[in-house]
């Protein structure tokens, strides 16, 4: 394998959490988000890049950046390799305290600039068949867009299946490099363009540490590890145990799932409280 996988979490943060390639940041975003000229996205500002999950099931998000363009506006971007069948909610939870922390005590909202999420996801979210999805809040009658302080827009890997013959434009071919970028041993003559042959050496092998390739290691053997015991615990018979009600079961099953996933997942899985869980741990 000559270039390594973008949507683990070391890698995204060395595509997208770097200062000094953040023309790459603003290229995708610029691109997913279809700005034109005058909305484009003219500088970025890394906003605690190193915000490791604690587990590698957590929901805490793999990258946060801040992204400054004529209007100020400010971006999350995030890649979720684990189902979470409640992300969008996750979306709208953390988008929200963003808005909310921009303003200290005393503050007037006029200050408040939007906060713009942008998801990719390693697997579907939603029972539409378009992989790319933008979500606004709009008048219900006049589908006005009056409330412009939140925006979502999502990227479900899987429903993506166009080949580099295919590819049309430059939203095409970043969604294109985030599923299959590991899958080639030399960049496609179609993916030469700068920007993207950047992204490309970020990700190429050669170009990384010992130290940093043995953290790639690692992260990709706990994702595996984690996967795994996850299956193993559902093949017991979880969700039966939950679906009867058995408290002592469900504390049994939420004591081994304390390593792999994180209190709120915890939660939803076995029918226990936050606080239930916070005192097994």
């Amino acid at each position: 394998m000559l270039f390594l996988d973008p949507k683990s979490d070391i890698a995204f943060k060395k595509l997208f959490g770097d200062i000094t390639h953040k023309n790459i940041l603003m290229d995708f975003l610029n691109n997913i988000l279809e700005r034109t000229e005058g909305e484009k996205i003219v500088d970025v500002v890394m906003n605690d890049p190193n915000n490791l999950a604690e587990t590698p099931l957590s929901k805490a998000s793999i990258v946060d950046v801040r992204c400054t363009d004529q209007k100020n506006h400010q971006y999350i971007i995030e890649m979720q390799v684990i189902t979470q069948q409640d992300y969008a909610a996750r979306a709208q939870y953390y988008s929200a305290l963003a808005l909310s922390r921009q303003l200290a005590s005393g503050e007037r909202y006029h200050k408040l600039v939007p906060v713009i999420f942008v998801g990719i996801l390693d697997f579907n979210l939603f029972g539409s068949e378009h992989y790319l999805s933008h979500h606004l809040i709009l008048d219900t009658q006049t589908h006005n867009h009056e409330l412009k302080h939140l925006a979502f827009h999502f990227i479900e890997l899987p429903k993506f299946d166009k080949t580099l013959e295919t590819l049309t434009n430059a939203q095409d071919k970043w969604i294109y490099f985030f599923k299959n970028a590991s899958t080639f041993e030399k960049v496609p003559q179609s993916l030469k363009e700068p920007v993207m042959q950047e992204a490309f050496d970020v990700l190429a092998q050669s170009n990384w540490s010992k130290k940093d390739l043995e953290a790639y290691d690692r992260y990709v053997d706990a994702m595996r590890s984690a996967a795994s015991q996850l299956d193993t615990a559902l093949e017991k018979g979880i969700e039966i145990g939950i679906e009867q009600g058995e408290k002592q079961k469900a504390q049994k099953i939420a004591k081994a799932l304390l390593d792999i996933l994180d209190v709120e997942m915890i939660a939803e899985k076995t029918g226990l409280s936050i606080d239930e869980i916070k005192n097994l741990k």
